[in-house]
């Protein structure tokens, strides 16, 4: 199939797909439904030598038209983010693969969800773990989808914590037509009360607007300082956190850091947080990134080294009332943005994306 089929066949299928679940399941079904139902807002199609591949991201409220973002790839292996010499994996894909409602993780990256995101707990479903040195090693096949699973790379001391809403892969070689019936078949075989493509929330969750209803920050269209605000409870929540600092001012020896969050959890521990975010630092200039895990990571590395100076832990201290040791370092990036193995490697942080922390806080809920 070539992209420019591609393109059209799931421009058109998903399109009509969710316009008639938003249509017609919460007005004639909603008393059966067991919370809000939440839809994704971009459709990215990634063409690579050998493979097409769809996924949807984003997370709202209410189901607009999908917004398409068309990219290439070198191979499926750095969509992703996989080392294609790695000797192992946790999950070898021949043939036709389905992953729903699962987890697949390296056995490091379990144990960082049962330390780190407690409120993983709730949507682990389906476990794949194992001992490999990458999460997937794609072989020659037709189809692999992964419906809402969680993907947990795991490189020395850094973590990728990826949630999909719905991706699958394709072979190139598969003709439009049988994928369409492949598409038609699997969305025919979903419960009608839990269709394809889209996630209930749990009753009682607080879906605000920011979080819930934009096109998840693609256009940068909030402030740093807003942003915070508006999400202090998905943080709190998605980090099993009890007190968000904004944008700490931390003074050394006369310089100034400015980390864009501390997070204090129940247990005594910190986290120090960059967002990698298209956020506006000011009415007119928004925060742009060459490398935005490269970045991030050199940032965090800053707040880390500043937090091993026992002055400078006491002046946070004295500031902020938080008496800090050793934090965690967490990078929030874009949902699309890709990870290289050697940028997680390197990173030495904990790396997840933005509709991870939207799913880990409807977990926490859950």
């Amino acid at each position: 199939m070539k992209p420019t089929e591609f393109v059209k066949v799931n421009s058109q299928f998903w399109g009509d797909h969710l316009r008639s679940v938003s249509e017609h399941l919460p007005g004639s079904h909603g008393g059966e439904l067991p919370g809000e139902l939440l839809y994704p807002r971009m459709m990215v199609l990634t063409e690579t030598p050998d493979w097409n591949i769809v996924e949807l991201v984003g997370v709202s409220r209410e189901y607009r038209s999908l917004e398409v973002r068309r990219q290439k790839a070198d191979s499926i292996e750095q969509y992703f983010g996989l080392d294609a010499a790695a000797p192992s994996a946790v999950v070898t894909l021949p043939g036709e693969n389905l992953f729903k409602d699962a987890t697949i993780a390296t056995e490091s990256g379990r144990r960082t969800l049962t330390s780190s995101f407690p409120a993983a707990e709730n949507i682990i479903g389906g476990e794949y773990v194992g001992p490999g040195d990458q999460l997937l090693q794609f072989a020659p096949g037709n189809y692999s989808t992964f419906d809402r699973v969680l993907l947990v790379h795991t490189a020395d001391s850094s973590v990728r914590v990826h949630w999909t809403f719905f991706a699958l892969a394709i072979h190139r070689s598969e003709p439009a037509e049988q994928y369409l019936n492949f598409l038609q078949n699997y969305i025919s075989a979903a419960p009608h009360l839990d269709p394809v493509g889209t996630l209930t929330a749990p009753l009682g969750s607080d879906l605000k607007p920011a979080g819930f209803a934009s096109t998840y920050l693609a256009h940068g269209l909030q402030g740093v300082d807003q942003f915070l605000e508006d999400h202090e409870s998905i943080l709190l929540s998605a980090f099993d956190a009890t007190r968000l600092i904004r944008r700490p001012s931390l003074e050394s020896e006369g310089a100034e850091l400015t980390p864009d969050f501390i997070l204090e959890r129940a247990d005594g521990s910190h986290i120090v947080g960059d967002l990698q975010l298209p956020l506006l630092e000011s009415r007119k200039h928004r925060r742009s990134f060459k490398s935005p895990v490269a970045d991030g990571a050199a940032q965090l590395a800053r707040y880390e080294d500043y937090f091993k100076s026992a002055e400078n832990r006491a002046f946070a201290k004295t500031k902020y009332d938080v008496d800090i040791s050793d934090p965690r370092k967490v990078l929030i990036i874009s949902t699309q943005q890709p990870v290289a193995p050697d940028e997680l490697k390197q990173a030495a942080a904990e790396v997840v994306d933005y509709d991870s922390i939207l799913r880990l806080y409807l977990a926490a809920k859950s």
